[in-house]
């Protein structure tokens, strides 16, 4: 059966607030809380696939970072723990 989009975004969020509550620092607490606010968002998107979720969140992530200006770094750093938690939510 394949996992719908608001399934997908559930394990990944389950995964970041594992994340935060473990971070010991600020940054890493921001990135988590960066994506979590942007899965929040699309979580209710039609669809279906963890692949098709997690190629549709990057482009989305991507764009969102642009746009609202993320800084290089922050960027480097949220695309980074992004890569990590998809890869690792299951």
């Amino acid at each position: 059966m394949t996992i719908t989009f608001a399934e997908r975004a559930d394990q990944l969020c389950d995964r970041l607030r594992d994340m935060e509550h473990q971070a010991e620092e600020g940054d890493q607490l921001f990135y988590c809380a960066y994506l979590l606010g942007l899965l929040g968002l699309h979580s209710s998107t039609e669809g279906g696939g963890r692949d098709e979720f997690d190629h549709a969140f990057t482009g989305i992530l991507q764009d969102t970072l642009e746009a609202e200006g993320v800084t290089d770094g922050d960027q480097e750093s949220i695309q980074a723990l992004w890569e990590t938690v998809s890869s690792t939510a299951v």
